[in-house]
């Protein structure tokens, strides 16, 4: 028994020593960490992080704009994936999730709202009508509200998508003639940059100046705003240029290459919105003029139909 009982000890022992062992082998040799799930994951602590600090300084926001930023917080939690294109279309448009959603929120509660107040005047007015269509009605302007709050902002991320293609064009344009001016590549991006005004050129400017600050290239800068807005034509902006190389040759023809093309899209365009604006007022004429006849014709119809 006491042999028994001294062996159970030194295994005891032993099993200890190993996982003591062990675990100086980990803490001195730690396991290689996947690189892409933790860059993500700190990425989302840190994103999560401001969104908690910019909520904690904007303590004296009202009840919708709370109601906003928790919902708004509860949709990247769990729909972040599904949410990422709907983000892409509110970020080109100028507005943030918690901004949207407060303007939506507030335009839902008011349509669901007003069947009741014109309930309570109709029924002042005694004419019979019951309270039980109220919420009906309420719920069915609420969410007539929220699809045109959708319709609307894809609309503003489409034209604003439109306007960046639009300042893209240009920008190859003016970079194709700097470098045909004698510039290199990497000295006509920026001076490029700083010619347009608006909105569109402005990001591109702040995309191209803040590549040297983040020791990036230009194209990989305008790739990153590209994936930021949604707008392929930078993303594949960005492709194309990395697959050349890095001599100004192969740079130079790329760019001429992308800007014709980019300048021929504009131009079929351009002529598509001009063919379908003629359609447009050729349609408006015949309905005019159809106006016109009926509006002569109608008086000596009722006659004729009354007089006999």
């Amino acid at each position: 028994m006491t042999s028994l009982t001294g062996l159970s000890g030194v295994v005891l022992l032993a099993a200890l020593a190993g996982l003591g062992i062990a675990r100086l082998y980990l803490l001195a040799v730690p396991p290689t960490p996947d690189l892409v799930a933790q860059t993500a994951r700190w990425e989302h602590e840190r994103a999560r992080a401001g969104r908690r600090a910019h909520r904690d300084s904007n303590r004296a926001r009202g009840p919708l704009e709370r109601a906003a930023g928790s919902v708004a917080e509860q949709l990247r939690d769990r729909r972040g994936r599904q949410l990422l294109g709907f983000e892409r279309d509110l970020a080109v448009a100028g507005h943030t999730l918690e901004e949207w959603l407060t303007k939506t929120l507030g335009v839902a509660v008011a349509g669901l709202l007003a069947p009741f107040v014109l309930w309570v005047l109709v029924r002042a007015l005694e004419l019979g009508i019951p309270i039980a269509v109220a919420p009906v009605v309420g719920l069915l302007l609420s969410v007539l509200m929220v699809a045109l709050s959708i319709v609307d902002l894809r609309a503003a991320a489409g034209r604003e998508r439109e306007d960046f293609r639009r300042a893209l064009a240009i920008y190859l344009d003016l970079v194709v003639m700097s470098m045909e001016a004698g510039r290199g590549h990497a000295e006509a991006q920026p001076a490029a940059a700083g010619i347009g005004t608006g909105r569109a050129f402005l990001e591109l400017r702040d995309a191209v100046e803040g590549a040297r600050v983040s020791g990036v290239t230009a194209w990989e800068a305008l790739g990153r705003l590209g994936e930021r807005y949604g707008i392929g034509e930078l993303v594949e902006l960005r492709s194309t240029l990395n697959l050349a190389n890095e001599e100004g040759g192969r740079i130079r023809a790329t760019l001429i290459a992308r800007a014709e093309t980019m300048r021929d899209a504009r131009l079929a365009d351009a002529r598509a919105r001009a063919d379908q604006a003629t359609e447009s007022m050729k349609y408006n004429l015949i309905l005019m003029a159809s106006v016109g006849v009926l509006y002569i014709l109608a008086p000596r119809l009722l006659y004729l139909i009354t007089s006999t």
